[in-house]
């Protein structure tokens, strides 16, 4: 509900910032005062143009910012092209600190990040740096115990982290098979 509340006052500080704070804007205004003027005897709608435009853009990116703070749309093309590739040193430190709290901690961590496909990168991250001291199947039985660790591994894959193939060291690093002694 606060969401829906928030959405006019985004929606008002983005005209005022691009109407202000962007030549586009401020080009409109200029115009306006001309058209107010006399200066220019254009048609109202052609004078108003950029400010017509800053509208609808505000409105747009309005929208599109409160689609992806609900889940339903991820990041578009250039936010995504043009995102760092590494963690902010703060994001790595936050890795650092929960790895370092335990295999209960990671597992839990990954599970509520899961929940939120906007923080499926971070979780994704957190992930490759616990499968250097921990192994997946361990991460996902202190995840949730109230569920089996192959479910919540499910759960993990169906959110879209990339794991591990079963059978391989990262997914369960202690071999069932007794070596056969030579002779």
């Amino acid at each position: 509900m606060k969401a829906l509340i928030d959405l006019p006052v985004r929606f008002t500080s983005a005209v005022v910032a691009f109407t202000l704070g962007g030549w586009i804007g401020r080009l409109g205004i200029l115009l306006a005062i001309l058209k107010l003027s006399g200066v220019i005897h254009w048609p109202w709608w052609l004078a108003a143009l950029p400010l017509e435009y800053g509208l609808l853009y505000c409105l747009y990116m309005t929208i599109d910012g409160a689609l992806y703070r609900a889940g339903l749309k991820d990041a578009g093309a250039f936010a995504r092209s043009t995102q760092y590739l590494h963690f902010t040193k703060d994001e790595q430190t936050q890795i650092q600190k929960i790895v370092s709290e335990g295999p209960e901690r990671i597992g839990a961590t990954i599970e509520a990040l899961c929940e939120n496909p906007n923080r499926r990168r971070f979780a994704q991250a957190l992930l490759d740096a616990a499968l250097e001291p921990y192994f997946l199947l361990q991460l996902a039985m202190f995840a949730n115990k109230k569920v089996n660790a192959h479910i919540t591994i499910k759960k993990w894959r169906d959110a879209g982290l990339k794991l591990p193939a079963e059978g391989t060291p990262e997914f369960f690093p202690y071999n069932d098979e007794t070596p056969t002694p030579k002779t």
